[in-house]
């Protein structure tokens, strides 16, 4: 690979403004397609390339792709995003965050960190926004795929993804899911492996890191529904924010939902949103709360979480119960009056219970409400109003209100993004090659880059690697779908389409370094040198007869 040319390239990415979710990822995807069309290559098999919209998308955005066709259906897969977050991080520099050296004489007058001086003044890293995450990896991908595209003999195929929105919804992946099953079926071919390239930190022993999967994500809604009542007569209501506060307490950091594989711990979940939802001020309590979290998988499926979820919200849900009738029984008492028990109990369901019991109960009135606050939320979303998570409990809200029964309850529900797990050691057919190509690599790195390499089982920076296999379908499916209220409205994943494909996976990045920040930056070396080389080795390795 020609570093100079691979330099250009990347400088030229970098400089294309993609914030994600908006039309500017349109123009890396038109730069993208152009240079590959300017190939030889491609301009000689032009039905090997193109866009692929995504559908139903306001912003008209694309996964770009080219496939070098070779002898044999044995295929490997170059996956990277091309969108980036903003760059509203930098403050004064904003006008030099697509510009690193421009970036570079400047940075060294903001406020940062030791570490961060050190490397700025190392010369060994590349500063801007997207040059870690993950604009190397598209040069990288693009130059390798012309350097394929030139040989005149070539066993096996190539296939080139880029694609948009990963820093949001990855619809760009989902979608890509289903570009890949028809690439499959079209030309014959069989997936050998998907190489990921998001950046890679440095482990406790200063070693990088292969990743052999990613980790899932999966964001839990909880609405309470109580009952309103004035200040003054605050015993003949149930406040929801103290059931909400307490079902809180008993799921935020607890090391249930955490997976642990080999040594490998994913992150306990913590609360990124809860609220009530009045509006003004009255001297009344109000009539509902709610929240979510994330949970962070490498085991656990939606069907664990709901039922982890579930059995802590009915626990937390009658220790409220107990609290508050010990409240009432002491208020009694000072008051001279005989003890009594109010009438609340627990009640605890899934979204798709709420939906059924609505539907029996107002039938296509609900139904048609339903479809049109969802109008209206696609239209708030558009407008900046709501996002996804929040007009989930307002879905939830909407369900609530079609069922005869107004006793106070919890609802559980899932939004979107849903991102499953993936592992390689999750697959029942794991090839011999895909199984030992992270030994391999390592002594490769070793030997003849001189550096040493480790593999871990899950990147735990969530990724776009989701969306190529699915396992455990049965403990997923249907409780994503029945229990996502925005499911097949606003959002979907071609879960038949993962199934068929199931690609293993592998993450070969370079060494990147604030991801978001506005210190973020790749080390050159990386770029340059041993992601490319490393890169190209796994192909050749997958690809050898």
């Amino acid at each position: 690979m020609n570093k100079n040319e691979l330099r250009e390239l990347f400088y030229e990415l970098v400089e294309i403004q993609s914030d994600t979710g908006t039309e500017l990822e349109k123009d890396v995807e038109a730069f993208i397609h152009n240079w590959l069309g300017d190939l030889d290559y491609f301009k000689e098999n032009p039905e090997l390339y193109g866009k692929y919209q995504l559908s139903d998308d306001p912003l008209g955005r694309s996964v770009v792709w080219g496939l070098r066709r070779g002898d044999g259906p044995g295929t490997v897969i170059l996956l990277h995003h091309h969108d980036v977050v903003d760059s509203y991080d930098y403050g004064r520099l904003k006008d030099l965050a697509y510009n690193p050296e421009k970036l570079i004489e400047k940075i060294s007058d903001a406020d940062i960190n030791q570490e961060t001086r050190d490397d700025l003044e190392s010369g060994k890293w590349i500063f801007g926004r997207g040059t870690a995450d993950m604009k190397a990896a598209g040069a990288i991908h693009m130059l390798l795929l012309k350097d394929y595209s030139e040989l005149e003999e070539f066993n096996g195929n190539l296939l080139f993804l880029s694609v948009p929105d990963e820093e949001s919804l990855s619809q760009g992946a989902r979608e890509g899911a289903s570009l890949l099953k028809k690439l499959k079926d079209k030309h014959g071919l069989q997936y050998l492996m998907c190489v990921d390239g998001e950046p890679h930190e440095r482990d406790e022993k200063g070693r990088a890191i292969f990743y052999e999967g990613s980790v899932g994500k999966t964001m839990v809604v909880v609405y309470v529904r109580g009952r309103k009542t004035h200040l003054g007569h605050i015993f003949q209501g149930l406040n929801p924010s103290h059931v909400l506060s307490e079902i809180v307490t008993s799921t935020d950091m607890n090391p249930l939902f955490s997976d642990v594989v080999e040594g490998e711990v994913s992150p306990p979940p913590s609360w990124s949103f809860m609220r009530d939802t009045k509006e003004q001020y009255d001297a009344s309590i109000p009539e509902s709360a709610g929240g979510y979290f994330s949970v962070l998988t490498l085991t656990q499926t939606p069907k664990d979480i709901l039922e982890n979820t579930r059995r802590l919200t009915i626990k937390a849900f009658d220790t409220v119960i107990k609290r508050i009738n010990e409240h009432y029984s002491r208020f009694r008492i000072m008051g001279h009056q005989p003890i009594e028990s109010l009438p609340w109990k627990s009640n605890v369901m899934y979204f798709s219970e709420a939906y059924q019991q609505a539907l029996e109960d107002s039938g296509d009135e609900y139904l048609k409400a339903y479809d049109k606050r969802v109008e209206k939320i696609i239209n708030d979303i558009a407008e900046g109003k709501t996002n996804i998570p929040d007009s989930t409990l307002d879905l939830i809200s909407l369900t609530i209100d079609f069922m005869n029964d107004k006793n106070p309850k919890v609802v559980i529900a899932f939004s979107p993004p849903y991102y499953p797990h993936i592992a390689n050691l999750d697959f029942k057919d794991l090839s011999e090659k895909a199984k030992h190509l992270g030994l391999h690599l390592i002594q490769y790195a070793k030997e003849e880059l001189g550096q040493c390499y480790a593999r871990k089982h899950y990147f735990m920076g969530i990724s776009d690697l989701s969306y190529v296999a699915l396992n455990n379908s049965e403990s997923v499916v249907p409780y994503i779908e029945k229990n996502m209220p925005h499911w097949n409205k606003t959002y979907s994943i071609p879960f038949k389409d993962l199934e068929e494909i199931s690609v293993p996976i592998i993450n070969i990045g370079p060494w990147g370094k604030d991801y978001h920040k506005f210190t973020e930056r790749v080390l050159r070396e990386d770029l340059l040198e041993n992601t490319p080389k490393l890169t190209k080795f796994a192909i050749d390795y997958l690809l050898s007869s």
